[in-house]
């Protein structure tokens, strides 16, 4: 039985030591990224000109997004991000000429609210130990939000949903913290020209508009590599 016992023990050590011999090195060349940071309205999406038939209204919001990578023996790879923004608006200032003098007529706005998906290809480099960049362009679909004009608290016109295509490009960096971990930090440039129906409470009627949304994000959070 002693004999017995020492052999299995020696079997079971030689199997182990012949599978950590042949244990291979682990590839993790995917990574999940969770991230949130402001959002800053550009162009005529921050416009708040009365005479700009495209002005948004739109001031500084923020972002909230997932981004996934993979990448190929090459550096290059394939990107895909959800995301989810929100801006609040600026009033909209009329001065209206009454013939006995102007009329300032103030309308607010509820706040912009847009969410998506996009996928796209991108390049991932290594300039430095334990420092990754990335640079991605991708394409996908959007929701958004029509912000509901109000006159003395009372309805103006409808918020709406509207589709859209959306267009973003951007530059990572991942800071390692350990072999799984890194830090991340994301720019990027996002467009989107969604389609709405207005409802004009007091006269019931309603016409399709287009809003150009550009915006660019700053963005970070944590990654892991799997």
């Amino acid at each position: 039985m002693k004999k017995l016992l020492m052999l299995l023990v020696a079997l079971l050590v030689s199997s182990a030591m012949l599978a950590q011999g042949s244990r291979k090195p682990v590839n993790r060349n995917s990574f999940l990224a969770f991230h949130a940071g402001p959002s800053f309205p550009v162009g005529v999406f921050s416009s708040s000109y009365p005479s700009n038939d495209e002005a948004g209204f739109a001031s500084r919001g923020y972002t909230i997004g997932i981004n996934y990578g993979k990448r190929f023996k090459s550096g290059a790879g394939i990107a895909a991000t959800g995301f989810y923004n929100q801006y609040p608006t600026k009033d909209l200032v009329l001065n209206i000429d009454i013939g006995d003098g102007t009329h300032t007529v103030v309308l607010s706005m509820n706040q912009w609210y847009m969410y998506g998906a996009a996928v796209g290809p991108s390049l991932e480099f290594t300039p430095i130990k334990n420092l990754g960049t990335g640079v991605h362009v991708m394409i996908g679909l959007a929701a958004v939000r029509l912000p509901a004009f109000y006159y003395d608290n009372e309805d103006f016109t409808k918020a709406d949903w509207g589709p859209s295509g959306v267009i973003q490009a951007g530059m990572d960096l991942k800071m390692n913290m350990s072999k799984t971990t890194f830090i991340f930090i994301n720019g990027e440039y996002q467009y989107m020209r969604p389609r709405f129906s207005l409802l004009n409470v007091l006269s019931n009627e309603s016409e399709k508009v287009y809003q150009k949304v550009s915006v660019l994000h700053a963005t970070a959070g944590i990654g892991f590599r799997f």
